[in-house]
């Protein structure tokens, strides 16, 4: 059972902007290309919302559907950890299997509140709600398995026409079209839902705002490295069009509500989203140098000749034929190749202490090769482990760009300060965030910084940054205020409490008192909600794998 609380209760309705940063909606807010955005931050209460480390999709949407930290949901990227393989992750995706039962949606149904959800990211496979849920990206296509009830299927057309949508090594042109499509037809099914019941939750989440961002920066940033001024005469605006596209279909929604007054009205982001980093910082090759990773006898610390020739093969081919090739090979296959990509081959690993360990553009790791975790682990757990992470902590922390003399490192963490729970022991030794001009480089030897080559800037263009956005505007909340230290795990609390819910006592978030009026606070309550009892064990099918790689490749999230 869970308590009742006696909060007076507000629908809420719940818009995603994934990968939406102030740096790019303010202006347009301000040029009156956003008017409806505009008109909600001028209402209510808006500021940056503070994502997960590392600010990765998989990560930040299952913080913000469970208000729990990644320690605790166990979700850090899109594919699992594994540290006891030095390849560093198992060829297992992460899904909805991981934290259902512990969402925010379910405990709102357990207390008769209705809910309706629409692309919410990590959703597949769909799961009860007291409504309907469309699952969001990653997913295989085709209605039938990517909706809760099943049968609600029916209602929704037919998708597999625009399947495309999901794979981004098409035309740019194509590209924009289908990303547009996306928006616009989960507009539509949310319409149509909110006309023929009144929900007491919402949430529909729109992906072009990060999607487009990933391919298109290198047509509208000039200072870019990779700036492509011919591309630029047709590509030049396509960003600030898909935020005027998403504020477009805000309009729609908030004139569709069919209680208006009587409702929340929240629009977030899941991380933010800048220029992909310019220079790579190899971490392996300054452990060598610091004593702590050993090369091979004849090994060159850089890629071997073999892997160079293949890297420069699979550049020459169309993206979409390098992504299918990789995704039809076996895992062993697959697995080797990574290996070769990340030099792994090249090290010692019987006289390696510590090693670099690939997450994602803005936030590297490092692994003690631990006795009793790794095949070859050589550090002794306790007092050995301890001294290694806090000198390793406290190195990184002061690295500097030899060229430039500017930091490289913004943080520097051992992992139990950043997080805390059951999946602790999964995440990397140490966690390193990178400065925005730097992500990781995959050399054992050699100069510590070296420049990201042009072909992959002009591949992805755009990485996320650690600040999101947040609007809310309803009644008790304060027109024209402007947030601080928000956080992503911040929103499910503060959503069941618009609610007039009890918050669940094992979240990790806050209800950010913050947005309210002084009258209209209330004092927050708490319960122990009871978790649903859920088979974990189920995985995808081959099938729905190669789906759901070929969509992750598409974006740049698995580059092998």
């Amino acid at each position: 059972m869970v308590e009742t609380s006696n909060i007076p209760a507000s629908r809420v309705l719940v818009i995603g902007l994934d990968g939406a940063t102030w740096a790019i909606a303010q202006p347009l807010m301000a040029a009156g290309r956003m008017p409806n955005l505009a008109r909600l931050v001028a209402q209510g209460a808006a500021g940056s919302l503070a994502s997960t480390v590392p600010p990765i999709s998989a990560a930040a949407w299952v913080s913000f559907l469970t208000g729990q930290n990644p320690g605790r949901h166990g979700v850090y990227q899109f594919r699992k950890f594994d540290l006891c393989n030095y390849s560093g992750y198992r060829d297992e995706f992460a899904t909805s299997n991981d934290y259902v039962g512990r969402s925010f949606l379910e405990l709102a149904g357990q207390h008769g509140r209705t809910v309706g959800s629409v692309g919410i990211p990590m959703t597949y496979p769909p799961f009860p709600v007291n409504g309907f849920l469309v699952s969001g990206f990653p997913r295989p296509f085709g209605p039938t398995a990517q909706v809760y009830p099943p049968e609600m299927a029916a209602r929704l057309g037919k998708w597999d026409a625009v399947q495309d949508s999901f794979n981004f090594s098409l035309s740019g042109a194509k590209t924009v079209e289908t990303s547009d499509y996306w928006v616009r037809r989960y507009t539509e099914i949310s319409i149509d839902a909110l006309a023929e019941q009144d929900y007491d939750l919402f949430l529909v989440v729109w992906n072009s705002t990060d999607n487009i961002p990933h391919l298109f920066w290198k047509y509208t940033d000039p200072s870019f490295p990779a700036y492509d001024a011919d591309g630029a005469q047709q590509f030049g605006d396509v960003i600030n069009h898909q935020y005027e596209v998403a504020d477009g279909e805000i309009g729609k929604l908030l004139a569709a509500l069919p209680d208006p007054e009587n409702t929340t009205v929240v629009v977030m982001s899941d991380h933010g989203m800048g220029p992909y980093p310019h220079l790579q910082v190899h971490l392996n090759a300054w452990l060598a140098e610091q004593g702590l990773l050993a090369v091979k006898a004849g090994s060159a610390g850089q890629p071997s000749i073999a892997s160079r020739m293949v890297s420069k093969a699979r550049k020459r081919l169309p993206a979409q034929w390098r992504h299918r090739l990789r995704d039809h090979l076996p895992a062993g296959m697959r697995a080797d190749m990574h290996a070769r990509h990340m030099n792994l081959d090249q090290i010692d690993w019987s006289r390696t202490e510590a090693y670099r360990f690939k997450i994602f553009p803005s936030v590297e790791g490092v692994v003690v090769n631990l006795r009793g975790r790794q095949t070859e682990g050589i550090i002794e757990p306790g007092a050995d482990y301890d001294a290694l992470c806090d000198r390793l902590v406290a190195a990184l922390a002061d690295l500097r760009d030899p060229d430039s003399g500017q930091p490289i490192v913004a943080r520097a963490s051992r992992r139990e300060t950043l997080f805390e729970g059951p999946f602790l022991d999964d995440i990397p030794d140490i966690l390193v965030e990178l400065n925005p001009d730097y992500t990781g480089g995959s050399a054992v030897a050699g100069p510590l910084v070296t420049p990201v080559p042009l072909s992959d800037l002009s591949e992805y263009s755009a990485s996320h940054h650690p600040d999101g956005l947040f609007v809310v505007r309803g009644a008790g909340v304060r027109e024209g205020a402007w947030i601080d230290g928000a956080q992503i795990i911040d929103l499910p609390p503060t959503l069941m409490h618009l609610m007039g819910l009890p918050v669940a006592s094992w979240m990790d978030g806050k209800v950010i008192t913050s947005i309210f009026e002084p009258s209209a606070l209330h004092e927050v309550t708490y319960a122990d909600y009871e978790l649903a009892d859920v088979d974990r064990s189920t995985r995808l099918t081959g099938e729905e794998e190669d789906a759901i790689r070929a969509q992750l490749a598409g974006l740049g999230y698995l580059q092998e």
